[in-house]
This record gives C-alpha cells, structure tokens and sequence, in this order.
C-alpha cells in the first residue's frame, strides 16, 4: 500500500495575534497563497459561527487572502451534504476554530466531509486548528478538567479525537490556564500518548506527521511519559492526587524542533 504523502498540521493553542505581527496566522496564509489563495474556515466548534468566520475573513484579507470560505456544520446530515464536501475539496488550506472540540468529532468524524480532510491531508494539504479545533487534531482529545490544578483522576474528561496525531494528547492556552496538572494525568493513563501543551499565540508546525517547529510568542510544553517507573493512577481515591515518577518535561520555544 501506498504510503500518503502526508502534509502539514498547524496546531494552534489559541488566542492566536490577528491584528500585530501575526506570525501564526502569516504562516497559514502563506501556504494558503502557495495552494491557490483559497481558504476554507471550519466553524462547527462555535455558537458564533458568523462572528468568528467575519474575524477571520478580515485578519486573512488583511494578508491578501480574498478567497475565505466559511463551512458551518450543525448537524451529521450536513457533514453528509455533496455542497460542502465539494466545498472542502476545493480548497488545500483548511482552518478548525475554536469552541468545543465534541462539536467537531461528533459532527464530522467518519462522515465524508471527514473522508474529504483527511484526503486533502493524505496528499499534502494543511489542516489548521486553533484552541478546540487544536484540542481535536490527536487520537485522544481532552474535553473536560480544571485548570490550575492538580491532577485527579475523576476530573479529567477524554474522548476519541480525530486521529490526525495518533499517539498524542494537545491541550490548548496551556501557561496562561495553568494546564499542566492535566496534561500530566492525560499523559499517565496511558504514557503511549505524548502530551503537547501549547501557550495562546504559539503554534507548532507539524510536517508529514513526524516533527514539528514551534512559532509564535509563547512556549510548548512536551510530557513524555515513555519512562514512567510508577504512577499511582490505579490506587489513588477518587478525590487523590495522582503521584507520577520519572516523567519529562520539555520546554520549546519559537524556533525549536
């Protein structure tokens, strides 16, 4: 079987610059303009979808992107819809926005506007998510867990997410909520998954699914649980902390691999 030509994840922890330098969103139209200046914006996170989708048409044809489409999906039926299959299809740049992450895998996943994405993804196009739609890029998505805390079991709530990044767990505006009490229990019910949490206006740049660059104003954090010795996960109370010895922790800033 053919291997896909995979191409670029641009995963975005929110809150991205839209009116200064904006590096992030320079980058995605910088690609976008390599691909034909066309731009499809994914709202199916938002309950404000036309607010958010007039945002990011103003701060896109403020970088000369003129082609900005919105696909508003609100239901299953319409991720079922040839229109906005076609819609998707047409374009090689594609932008999830933020909201909650359920609303895009609930809405979207195995549909074939799904089976659309992953095809512009699978040869060579950019999947670009920002906050929930960042959230929803790996194969765990966190969903539900308090910030600026420490990490209990019973907090944390995770669901299936698209699978873009298989073995991964992203966790978005991550320094300024104080995520990585979190981050670190997503991580160690089951280390397999590297934790990936990224700051507001940061990003990083995922290349044929194997590296990434980190760009924009803040840091990416990575939890690397593949050496855990020992975690208290199934022997802590329900209202316990759960103790993890021997995970690292690396701190990227913009520029780093």
């Amino acid at each position: 079987m053919t291997k896909p030509n995979l191409g670029t994840l641009i995963i975005i922890g929110g809150h991205e610059d839209k009116a200064g330098d904006r590096v992030i969103l320079n980058e995605v139209a910088r690609r976008a303009r390599d691909d034909g200046g066309r731009l499809v914006v994914v709202t199916a996170a938002t309950q404000l979808p036309e607010e958010v989708a007039e945002d990011y048409r103003a701060a896109f044809g403020d970088l000369g992107i003129k082609h900005v489409d919105m696909l508003d999906v609100r239901t299953r039926a319409e991720a079922h819809e040839a229109a906005l299959v076609d819609k998707v299809k047409a374009a090689r740049v594609i932008f999830f926005t933020g909201g909650d992450q359920l609303r895009i895998t609930s809405q979207l996943g195995d549909s074939p506007l799904f089976q659309a994405l992953l095809e512009t993804y699978h040869t060579g196009g950019t999947l670009v998510g920002t906050s929930a739609g960042a959230a929803a890029m790996p194969g765990t998505m966190l969903i539900s867990g308090p910030s600026d805390a420490s990490s209990k079991l019973p907090s944390l709530g995770m669901a299936p997410g698209l699978g873009l990044m298989p073995d991964a767990v992203i966790d978005s505006h991550f320094a300024e909520r104080g995520r990585i009490g979190r981050l670190l229990g997503a991580v160690a019910q089951n280390p397999r998954n590297l934790g990936i949490g990224i700051d507001e206006d940061t990003a990083i740049v995922v290349e044929r699914g194997i590296c990434f660059d980190v760009i924009g104003s803040g840091a990416v954090y990575v939890v690397d649980g593949s050496d855990i010795s020992y975690s208290s996960l199934c022997e802590t109370d329900a209202d316990g902390v759960i103790s993890i010895d021997d995970v690292r922790l690396h701190v990227l800033g913009t520029g780093d691999q």
